[in-house]
């Protein structure tokens, strides 16, 4: 898998040309044109507008606004874009829904649109051109992983209107879940103030007309009604709305018993395993939209139910083994096989999964600026100061000149994960400075984040193609490193040269019989790190950058499924998390944890004069399986390379090729947009801009599936 050249091309020389409409941001010129569709199914949409009724559709106003611009005249976008808008509202007529609408004030639009409407945008002169809305399921608000959220809307398809139950977000003295799963709640005098102001606020909406015969539960913050297609899709994007379900509603996912953790428990005599709750019909994984009271009173919540079943199973309620991640419900810990035997015996129906930590990932390692354009955006001071980008690798050697200003460090925090177990007959070890008992370093242990410092493992590794312990220090080049005259070449920079950087090593070792390996545990901590370093809204500065790749996957719903929560979780704080799809060859399946739902996904193209023909090496596959889109960026192959930092000295570099080197470019991308909207944009709202005006259009003929259009990220 790990691909490498020498070749000493400079590879990020800069060449590039302004975008002399973004001139006229301010000053539009207004010229005759029809709405373009810019998918591939424009049949096969109308088809589906006529059988549902409406489809969300993400419609460009302007593709020629910057970041620059985003920057500067941010109050004068969001005043020129919402009039731009209502243009082509007035256009769509009686043909959108009055609900559902936003606008992202950096030139693009959403909107619920029938069958009319589609042939009305087609016609329109005040639209550039529209797509379906990839961005529908990061506006969800309301819990939606039991699929309740889908059987609500195929229900008001086929009737008109659905009876459900509405949750609303609203602080609970506390709450349990006992052993059947239901949820039985404290409930305060002061509790139900907030819920009867809450049901107010929302029965004062211009909505509320669509939610009828409203009735108050007398022992749970919900409202029982009858709600219209038009109502649903407001409560779903309701900061008042924590769930919404169908009456009566029963989570139908299949708790998850694999039998390789009894295996493994039998085998070495323990296991060490992670455990997921269903977490009751008060639980969310979006505690963006929670107040910390909420969190807390969930984390409590979950914090009991693990209580109970530890000790029904013989085991500690508490241990130093424990990782605990109470707010999402899940727990990850080594319990000796008699625990884990009575665990399944007991199959508590609070347990929606159980997973064995085991190797999950590697490193999907096999001019590229200059594809981005970014050039005049540096120029411009679009450097994604600020910003936080997160590299869940191998480390990064933080005194390298690419990641040093004024002689300090832009390597602002770092942690390490580990595990030491063994695994498929290979025995690994953390190699984490001051280890816990669970194998991981304090955060910011100095030289938690560092590579692994032992040299001669490091080239056997890389000798068998299985791990180069350089991994993080390049992926982080690419994503922030700073132009110097102390690098080959002086002119090398990576995307964000101003963001700092949180190097966060998650790789264990075999020295005995070399390999390494990233484990599923401590990817999920490593990203659990973020989450507790966030506050609830979106005003975090962070990205998240996961260029490891494991088992292939044809779709999110065959995805593991254990990554999810802590996803979606971050998502709903405005922190995006990005991944490689791997470099299996394979044009039908892309990678784990790049398969998990609402993660964005990056496959890699040639990083040569045009970046439009997808590398050999690289996985993709048709974007309709999978939930979140899958972007392209310069990754190499076909004798293209991107060259970056390595670890083996504070000046080296080194040109690679890989899925892991197209990934970090749109977390650039991404860090430098979120730099320059002070407002704390949503991931809805960067992945909208990225793919309409942040992007170019890549064709690419799959088998079996024929031409699909994709997006290289490219800014205007």
């Amino acid at each position: 898998m790990n691909k490498k050249s020498a070749l000493n091309f400079n590879l990020f020389t800069i060449r590039f040309i302004f975008s002399l409409f973004s001139l006229f941001l301010l000053f539009p010129i207004s010229l005759s044109h029809a709405a373009q569709y810019v998918g591939d199914d424009f049949d096969k949409l109308l088809e589906e507008a006529n059988r549902k009724g409406y489809v969300r559709l993400l419609i460009t106003l302007d593709d020629t606004i910057t970041v620059d611009e985003i920057k500067t005249n941010h109050e004068a976008l969001r005043v020129a874009m919402a009039a731009k808008a209502q243009t082509v509202l007035a256009d769509l007529g009686q043909n959108v829904l009055p609900t559902g609408y936003w606008n992202n004030g950096y030139g693009q639009m959403g909107a619920y649109v029938n069958e009319s409407g589609i042939h009305a945008l087609v016609a329109s002169d005040n639209a550039i051109a529209f797509i379906r809305d990839v961005t529908h399921t990061y506006r969800i608000k309301a819990a939606d992983s039991d699929g309740s959220v889908e059987a609500i809307e195929s229900a008001i398809i086929t009737n008109g209107a659905a009876d459900v139950n509405i949750f609303l977000n609203v602080e609970v003295d506390g709450y349990d879940i006992d052993s059947t799963g239901n949820t039985v709640y404290n409930q305060s005098s002061a509790t139900s103030e907030q819920i009867q102001t809450s049901l107010n606020h929302l029965l004062s909406q211009p909505y509320a007309n669509g939610i009828n015969n409203p009735v108050l539960d007398e022992n749970r913050p919900v409202i029982r009604a009858n709600i219209n297609r038009s109502a649903f899709y407001a409560l779903i994007e309701s900061n008042e709305v924590r769930a919404i379900r169908p009456v009566d509603y029963t989570d139908p996912r299949a708790a998850q018993w694999p039998q390789e953790v009894l295996d493994a428990a039998q085998e070495q005599g323990e296991a060490d395993i992670l455990i997921s709750l269903r977490g009751g019909e008060f639980f969310s994984p979006k505690t963006g939209y929670m107040s910390p009271a909420a969190i807390q009173a969930q984390a409590d919540a979950h914090r009991r139910i693990f209580d109970d079943i530890f000790t029904r199973i013989g085991a500690p309620t508490s241990s130093e083994n424990e990782k605990a991640y109470l707010d999402l419900g899940i727990v990850q810990v080594r319990l000796p096989n008699s625990a884990v035997t009575r665990l399944y015996e007991l199959a508590d129906a609070r347990i929606l999964n159980v997973e064995l930590n085991k190797p999950a990932a590697q490193t999907t390692l096999t001019n590229s600026t200059v594809l981005l354009n970014l050039a005049p955006y540096w120029a411009a001071g679009i450097t994604a100061a600020g910003q936080y980008m997160v590299i869940i690798d191998s480390g990064i050697r933080k005194n390298h000149a690419f990641f040093t200003t004024s002689g300090v460090s832009r390597v602002a925090h770092e942690a390490c994960f580990g595990t030491n177990t063994t695994s498929g007959g290979v025995t690994y070890s953390s190699i984490c400075p001051n280890q816990d008992g669970a194998g991981d370093s304090p955060f910011d242990w100095p030289g938690a984040g560092e590579p692994f410092s032992n040299l001669t493992a490091c080239n056997t590794l890389a000798a068998l193609g299985i791990h180069n312990c350089s991994h993080g220090t390049h992926v982080g080049g690419i994503a922030a490193g700073r132009q110097t005259s102390l690098i080959t070449p002086s002119n090398l920079q990576g995307v964000g040269p101003d963001a700092f950087l949180v190097a966060a090593q998650v790789f264990s070792y075999n020295t005995t019989n070399p390999n390494a390996t990233a484990f599923g545990g401590d990817i999920l901590a490593a990203l659990n790190a973020v989450y507790i370093n966030t506050a609830p809204g979106t005003l975090n500065p962070f990205v998240a950058n996961l260029s490891l790749g494991g088992t292939l996957y044809p779709s999110t719903a065959t995805c593991l499924t254990g990554l999810n929560t802590v996803v979606n979780n971050l998502t709903s704080r405005g922190v995006p998390v990005i991944a490689s799809t791997g470099n299996e060859y394979d044009k039908s399946q892309i990678a784990w944890p790049a398969c998990t739902a609402n993660v964005i996904k990056v496959s890699s193209v040639l990083n040569d004069s045009t970046g439009t023909t997808v590398s050999d090496f690289a996985n993709i596959a048709t974007q309709a399986n999978f939930t979140g889109p899958i972007l392209l960026a310069p990754g190499g192959g076909s004798s293209t390379y991107v060259r970056s930092s390595t670890r083996t000295t504070t000046t080296s570099t080194e040109a690679w090729e890989g899925t892991s080197m197209a990934a970090p470019h749109v977390a650039g991308v991404y860090a430098g947009i979120k730099a320059a909207d002070p407002t704390g944009p949503t991931v809805a709202a960067v992945t909208a801009y990225i793919v309409s005006t942040g992007s170019i259009p890549v064709t690419v003929n799959l088998p079996g599936v024929g031409n699909e259009t994709f997006r290289r990220v490219r800014l205007p």
